[in-house]
């Protein structure tokens, strides 16, 4: 449910920034997605089809990019994606959330014509 608030920004913006660059129609857009930024790619697509409907966004296509969070080894000091542990795959040592990592939620750009 929290998409929608989301989707309806996203929406606002991309319709500004196509009115400043003469665009007519929106045919893609290209989102970041970080993995701990609890954003669902298939709740984003729904509201998107829906609350686009009427605007120069309806019928633009969602591409979606998803990021890790990053953590990083307290006894070697290595950055890694996060996947299923938090133990470092070179030395074995706990690892803590680099900071900022795995929250994203942005437009990367978009085309339009």
């Amino acid at each position: 449910m929290h998409e929608l608030p989301v989707v309806l920004d996203l929406i606002r913006v991309i319709k500004e920034e196509a009115r400043k660059r003469g665009f007519q129609k929106v045919t893609q857009i290209h989102l970041v997605i970080g993995e701990l930024s609890s954003i669902v790619d298939e709740s984003v697509q729904m509201y998107f089809e829906i609350a686009a409907k009427d605007s120069p966004c309806a019928h633009a296509k969602l591409a979606f990019e998803h990021r890790p969070a990053m953590l990083k080894c307290q006894k070697c000091g290595k950055e890694f994606p996060h996947k299923k542990s938090f133990q470092c795959p070179d030395c074995g040592g706990d690892s803590v959330l680099v900071k900022g990592t795995g929250r994203e939620f942005y437009i990367r750009s978009f085309d339009g014509q």
